[in-house]
């Protein structure tokens, strides 16, 4: 649903948009050289620009009186010429531009005292503002409907640019704020993604995975004109979509389980092992090497599984783009017995020892959580990189 904008008045974007030229050199710039390659517009701006922060300044000065009469010259031949041009379909649209341009160089004037000094009188073309104002909205606006009447999301949006500077000419012109809704949607690729089924003999559910997808899509496509759906979503709005996403896990296996042994001796020097007295009744430590024999048991399970992802033609009934993307995961335990002296062993041996058997391993749910990361990542890229030509 688009909901109603507050245009900026044309007139504010045209000012917006000449004085994004001159913010590179804005400090420096007289116009001069804008006027000497005839950009008779931007060398008034710019001169008028240097005349705030120096109002003195001789050059902007003879920019300012030579540039803007021939702005004014250019802007009533260009304006006569265009009424003449019956082939020109955005002739109004293009005089709206002129006198918008004229008047915001004359509201510049305004207010700038050293400009208004050079230039007491300038010209306001209200009248003639109004009346190709009213043009140019009727022009946009019909051409906007034709191209919408083609019926191709391609044309549709054209429509909707058309309808959106319609709105920026006059808001609310006409229908115009219904007419950027239809062509929006019409403009919009729709796409389902359909529910993954899991095959095999485990209660798994991919609806964790599932939503992650269609929160990925709904985030990080960035485009205006492609719109994500669930299928209960697409069945609510008797939805025709555009393309179908479809996933399928198969190969699917969790809780495959290995069991292996691994038996080494360990030993440690300078460990107190004793002590004894000497002739003159004075303890002593004895030091030796304490040893022992470790065996480590590990238990692994593993998962894997295959995605494979289908990009489905609606219209067509055609595969558009297809891809598998492995997976893997393996949860491991450890714990172990020993046979010596238990001081020999480092910390984490003794952890492992005071441990009689391993920890359970995740449930089959979790396991294949797990096993779906590196595919998320993989199919990801494979959507963004598949929409970003749209």
């Amino acid at each position: 649903m688009i909901t109603k904008k507050i245009c900026i008045n044309n007139l504010n974007l045209l000012i917006a948009a000449a004085f994004a030229i001159i913010l590179v050199d804005a400090c420096k710039s007289t116009g001069m050289q804008a006027f000497t390659q005839g950009q008779y517009y931007t060398a008034c701006l710019q001169a008028i620009d240097k005349l705030r922060s120096s109002p003195d300044n001789t050059k902007a000065t003879d920019v300012l009186q030579q540039a803007y009469p021939l702005a004014v010259n250019y802007t009533e031949k260009e304006a006569e010429h265009l009424l003449k041009s019956a082939s020109d379909n955005n002739r109004y649209q293009k005089m709206f531009e002129l006198y918008s341009t004229m008047n915001a160089i004359a509201e510049q004037i305004a207010r700038c005292p050293a400009a208004l000094q050079i230039i007491p009188n300038a010209d306001y073309y209200s009248s003639q503002l109004e009346t190709a104002r009213n043009m140019a909205a009727e022009e946009s606006y019909a051409q906007a409907v034709d191209n919408l009447r083609t019926g191709t999301r391609s044309a549709a949006r054209q429509a909707y640019a058309q309808f959106q500077k319609t709105n920026s000419i006059i808001q609310g012109y006409k229908d115009v704020i219904n007419k950027l809704q239809e062509a929006k949607w019409l403009a919009t690729l729709k796409v389902v993604l359909e529910q993954i089924p899991v095959e095999g003999r485990y209660k798994i559910s991919a609806d964790f995975f599932q939503n992650k997808v269609f929160e990925y899509f709904s985030n990080s496509i960035r485009n205006e004109f492609i719109n994500i759906f669930s299928p209960e979503e697409a069945e609510s709005m008797n939805l025709q979509p555009d393309q179908i996403i479809r996933l399928r896990f198969f190969d699917f296996a969790v809780g495959q389980t290995r069991e292996s042994r691994n038996s080494y001796e360990v030993k440690r020097d300078s460990v107190k092992t004793g002590t004894y007295k000497d002739d003159n009744g004075v303890s002593h430590n004895i030091y030796g090497t304490v040893k022992a024999k470790i065996t480590v048991k590990q238990i692994e399970v593993s998962s894997k599984g295959i995605l494979e992802a289908f990009i489905i033609d609606c219209r067509t009934n055609t595969t558009l783009s297809q891809q598998r993307f492995p997976g893997t995961y393996l949860w491991t335990d450890s714990y172990a017995s020993f046979n010596g002296d238990e001081r020999a062993l480092s910390s984490k041996e003794l952890d492992m020892c005071r441990r009689t058997q391993p920890a359970s391993p995740p449930p089959p749910q979790e396991m294949f959580i797990q096993f779906t990361v590196p595919i998320f990542n993989n199919l990801t890229r494979f959507i963004q990189n598949y929409y970003r030509k749209y």
